[in-house]
């Protein structure tokens, strides 16, 4: 193939949309052209040999957080080797503050903002070898009216094995310092007569899990009314739907319509990130946190969803204790899973304003994550990551649901009792990984009978159960949702 579009995705059960994207839309092109996608684990050779087996003339690589390092190295060892090959660079981790990257300078075009309008062009220009093109072009926002849909471009192989990523919309209306989103100007949508048939199409081949990558799935609540009224209306078994869903807007319509759908039909990852209103004013995500916190706690009782919260560690001036009362309000909401997060600073990111007066010292490389603060020492910040790294294997995995809880139970904090546990079993241990079932569920009765004084045969009972084998519709829920 002439054309070749690639990227390491985080795992294989993800797919590419940004590929497809612009695959769609590259006009005469087409069929001169395919996909290839790795996963980031990938050795760069292995991936650069199979990249070069195709005999491409053009090589367009997007590029994210989580695989800056094996794309440059993959890129290094493709110029090595056939250095007459066009290599083309674009996505969020290259589109801001890129002059330096080792990446850059190896690459002969980055694509700067969204490429559907331009691709065509920039491809048969490439392939002409008679205009010059620059080193950055820089892409308008395109009308999400005109350009081809992505979605013929899953394959049944992807259909079958793979998570579908899916979008409604672009932009999003808030200005969180974190988030590049907050550089973009409002929402614009897509239009719900282009968008549904291509869906109905999905499903009647075979798509049951969607992943909507929408910023703000539910920004426009009659949009999004639309949206979810068709797929109800079309489900087939098994079917999922993954939405980012901004905590404070529950209009009466999309809450009727959740309410209504079958059981575990949603799952919605809601970003609260700090409930700490200084601390949300001074990155520029104002709102209304009481309404926040009611609405969590209406979707988190809905049996047709399953609720994932976002906190986010690190932001400027939080301090340990406010992260723990953020904490705490946030899982007496009872989301069924909290993510405790780190703060990273993507490139680009206004959070950036904030480095000297809150002395933000930040790792130099992916993902960029957060050091230290003037309010939260380094080490203060790795028990912090210890903490989210076993909540997520005591309490979200669902392994534990009845010992779990005594960690907590009858303690005035949730954080404060989890953090003993999660020291405790560092200081144990000396490893946040490689717990099996089994050895975790020995660690956490040793814990919970030296710490809580819980007698032996009640954690006998709790354990035993918790540690039984699952039915195969549980391990399929679990398992889509771990996707």
């Amino acid at each position: 193939m002439d054309i070749i579009f690639s990227t390491f995705n985080a795992r294989y059960s993800h797919t590419a949309l940004a590929l497809r994207c612009l695959r769609a839309n590259l006009g005469d092109l087409h069929d001169r052209s395919e996909i290839i996608e790795f996963e980031h684990s990938r050795n760069p050779q292995t991936a650069a040999e199979t990249l070069l087996a195709r005999h491409p003339k053009i090589i367009l690589l997007s590029v994210y957080i989580w695989n800056l390092t094996v794309s440059t190295e993959t890129v290094a060892i493709l110029r090595a080797i056939r250095p007459d090959i066009k290599i083309v660079i674009g996505g969020p981790e290259v589109s801001h503050d890129y002059h330096n990257l080792p990446l850059f300078k190896n690459a002969d075009h980055l694509i700067r903002g969204e490429g559907e309008h331009i691709i065509q062009n920039v491809c048969q220009t490439a392939l002409n070898a008679v205009h010059s093109l620059s080193k950055v072009i820089d892409a308008p926002p395109v009308d999400l009216a005109v350009i081809a849909l992505p979605y013929e471009e899953y394959t049944d192989a992807d259909l079958a094995n793979r998570r579908l990523y899916i979008e409604t919309s672009r932009g999003c209306p808030f200005s969180c310092e974190y988030c590049l989103s907050s550089l973009e100007n409002g929402i614009r949508l897509f239009p719900t007569e282009k968008l549904l048939p291509m869906f109905g199409k999905l499903i009647e081949r075979g798509g049951q899990i969607f992943k909507f990558i929408d910023r703000t799935f539910n920004a426009n609540p009659a949009h999004a009314a639309t949206i979810l009224n068709f797929f109800l209306n079309n489900r087939v078994e098994g079917m999922m739907l993954h939405l980012e869903w901004e905590p404070h807007i529950l209009p009466k319509n999309l809450q009727t319509i959740l309410e209504n759908a079958p059981p575990g039909f949603f799952q919605l990852e809601v970003g609260v990130q700090t409930f700490n209103p200084e601390i949300a004013t001074r990155i520029e995500r104002r709102m209304d946190l009481e309404k926040i916190e009611q609405n969590i706690r209406t979707l988190s009782a809905m049996p047709s969803i399953h609720l994932h919260a976002d906190l986010i560690a690190g932001l400027p001036g939080e301090n340990i204790e406010s992260l723990a009362n953020g904490f705490d309000r946030l899982h007496a909401c009872g989301p069924e899973e909290i993510q405790l997060g780190i703060l990273k600073k993507l490139r680009g990111a206004p959070i950036a304003r904030h480095d000297q007066t809150h002395e933000m010292v930040y790792q130099t490389t992916p993902p960029y994550d957060i050091l230290q603060t003037s309010a939260l020492t380094f080490h203060d910040l790795q028990a912090i990551r210890r903490f989210a790294r076993f909540w997520d294997i005591t309490v979200n995995n669902r392994r534990f649901p009845k010992t779990s809880p005594l960690i907590w139970q009858n303690q005035p904090s949730t954080f404060t009792a989890f953090k003993e546990w999660s020291d405790w079993l560092h200081q144990e241990t000396h490893a946040t990984a490689g717990f099996k079932p089994g050895r975790l569920a020995r660690l956490l009765e040793k814990f919970l009978h030296e710490h809580r004084h819980i007698d032996n045969k009640t954690l006998q009972t709790n354990i035993e159960s918790d540690l039984a084998p699952r039915t195969t519709a549980t391990k399929g829920i679990e398992r889509q949702t771990r996707k």
